[in-house]
């Protein structure tokens, strides 16, 4: 039987806010997403506009470049795999009262940890998921991780590096765009 897999997704787009959050993080990878693994095409995170369901399609377009990545999974048990699965459809539920924390990534920044239960930024959400369904083993409060972080957890293993349309065309040749 095979394990069920939970996807940690990191990118960069080419906006002024990802610029600025890889400028003040040091890192190129500006944006974290997570998963699960029968679905290479959806994933879930925060942004300025607070929580979104991410279809990678959409961001694949034949007259753009497409943004860059890098696919991490974590092997998990049936149990933890159902838990972060309820983790985030409640999540999904709860999407118009959830936002984006611009003063978490903040405090962040200055090593400062903070807890909200409706203010996430991007990487924080993803450990705060991981974290709470034990898909991952936390060495410091979710609110202190960023994408570099993510991608060194040992529970993660690089499945793709290459970019958006690259993924897709690999893992999602159906919705390939040419």
């Amino acid at each position: 039987m095979e394990k069920k897999k939970i996807l940690l997704l990191l990118s960069k787009f080419s906006d002024f806010k990802s610029r600025a959050i890889g400028f003040l993080t040091g890192f190129y990878f500006t944006h974290a997403s997570i998963g699960l693994g029968e679905d290479k095409n959806t994933f879930y995170s925060f942004v300025d506009k607070g929580f979104i369901v991410e279809k990678i399609s959409r961001y694949v377009r034949p007259d753009k470049t497409s943004a860059p990545c890098e696919l991490y999974e974590a092997e998990v048990s049936d149990e933890v795999y159902e838990e972060v699965k309820d983790t985030l459809s409640g999540f999904v539920k709860r999407k118009a009262s959830l936002h984006y924390s611009l003063p978490g990534l903040l405090l962040s920044l200055l090593h400062i940890p903070h807890k909200s239960r409706r203010r996430f930024f991007c990487s924080q959400f993803v450990a705060e998921v991981l974290g709470k369904c034990r898909a991952a083993r936390l060495k410091k409060s979710s609110s202190l991780y960023f994408p570099r972080d993510l991608r060194k957890m040992p529970e993660m293993r690089m499945i793709f590096r290459g970019n958006m349309k690259g993924m897709l065309d690999q893992f999602h040749p159906e919705l390939a765009v040419s």
